[in-house]
């Protein structure tokens, strides 16, 4: 089950707005014209990198020949824009791109995800975010890499959870993260998870050679509106992106590769179990 996120909600109505305005053929100036702001702010608005206020909705709906009753509902979509989430409370260790992120997550009915090297942080254990934390951000204080960690949970705990779909690379469950009873209850926690409702792991075993997606990991989120089309996110140090449209549609494909080429969730899960006793 999914709930609404102001992530979403700021995301459909700048497409909505920018679907209207290329409808209408006018162009960026023209509506930046309109609200008496610069084309780069009207720029972000569409591409849903800041949100727009009501009022402004409201104008340019005017504007594009919107009829009064849809117009309303669409303000309505703004305003919820507009909330605050629960992750913005943790804005003193989340990045602008991965606050997009975590809001989407938060909306998202169904989540998909490819890893190469470690566990994904909907299922890390406590003591296995921290270790991963610390090896990322060597220079992090004990209170920032306390902050970072509480976030991960919080993400864990939130009572919205969508359904998992995890393919590991067999590299995620032999590398020993932090000490060897850090890694124990990991793999445990991932059984878990395994045998939970909603969810599905699969590993893609070291004797499957070469697989389609040996350079990066990724998650594809689904929602439960088929007005807010499925986004692909992929993360580095330079931040994170965000693809949709056809670029998604790519990484669906890859993602049915990857599960045809690792084994059962039944194998998965008896290979995690075999892991975690050689520990």
């Amino acid at each position: 089950m999914s709930r609404p996120s102001p992530t979403v909600r700021r995301r459909r109505i700048a497409a909505e707005l920018k679907r209207l305005r290329e409808e209408h053929s006018l162009t960026l100036d023209h509506a930046a014209k309109e609200l008496g702001v610069a084309r780069s702010t009207m720029s972000r608005i569409e591409n849903a990198q800041v949100s727009v206020r009501p009022g402004d909705v409201r104008t340019l709906l005017e504007l594009y020949g919107v009829a009064a009753e849809d117009v309303a509902a669409l303000v309505q979509v703004a305003r919820d824009a507009r909330q605050r989430g629960w992750w913005q409370n943790f804005a003193d260790v989340l990045p602008s791109w991965f606050e997009v992120y975590v809001g989407l997550e938060q909306a998202a009915s169904e989540i998909s995800t490819f890893e190469s090297s470690l566990v994904p942080g909907l299922l890390q254990t406590p003591d296995y975010a921290r270790a991963v934390i610390e090896a990322e951000l060597p220079d992090a204080s004990v209170s920032e890499v306390d902050r970072r960690t509480e976030l991960r949970m919080k993400r864990q705990r939130d009572e919205a959870r969508p359904d998992l779909w995890v393919v590991l690379d067999e590299a995620v469950i032999r590398r020993t993260v932090g000490s060897a009873p850090t890694m124990r209850a990991q793999l445990e926690r991932l059984v878990d998870a395994a045998e939970s409702p909603g969810h599905t792991l699969q590993v893609i075993p070291f004797g499957a050679g070469a697989h389609a997606s040996m350079v990066s990991s990724f998650s594809i989120l689904t929602f439960p509106d088929l007005a807010d089309p499925p986004v692909v996110y992929l993360e580095s140090r330079a931040g994170g992106l965000y693809v949709e449209g056809s670029g998604a549609h790519t990484y669906v494909r890859v993602f049915r590769t990857l599960q045809a080429d690792a084994i059962s969730p039944k194998a998965s899960i008896d290979l995690l179990r075999e892991a975690a006793k050689s520990l």
